[in-house]
């Protein structure tokens, strides 16, 4: 009799222990087809649409990397005082934007 209470704890720690085992590899299986899914979406909210600099809001600017609040604004009253920009160099002439910071947005910039 004893050998089978025994027995019977054994399969049944056996048996919590796999089950704990199966539900953290079923989870990790299920986790990973979200991590591939957040990573397709962080591909593409990295293609973005390009940001006109003449007809552009100060918030549709910030959405450029690099550019706050500050710097958004100081290229719409650059463009306000001085007209449209004609090309990317013309944005170094803006307080606070360098060659630097146009080289990193110029595939997402248009006139």
């Amino acid at each position: 009799m004893r050998s089978l209470t025994l027995t019977v704890l054994s399969m049944g720690l056996c048996c919590l222990l796999s089950s704990h085992s199966y539900a953290a590899e079923t989870a990790k299986t299920m986790a990973e087809p979200t991590q591939k899914v957040t990573k397709t979406i962080d591909k593409k909210s990295s293609v973005m649409q390009k940001v006109n600099i003449n007809k552009a809001s100060a918030e549709e600017l910030q959405s450029l990397k690099g550019i706050g609040q500050a710097k958004a604004k100081a290229i719409v009253d650059y463009r306000t005082k001085n007209g449209k920009f004609t090309d990317l160099q013309q944005l170094t002439m803006v307080s606070g934007i360098g060659e630097k910071l146009v080289s990193q947005n110029t595939e997402n910039m248009s006139f």
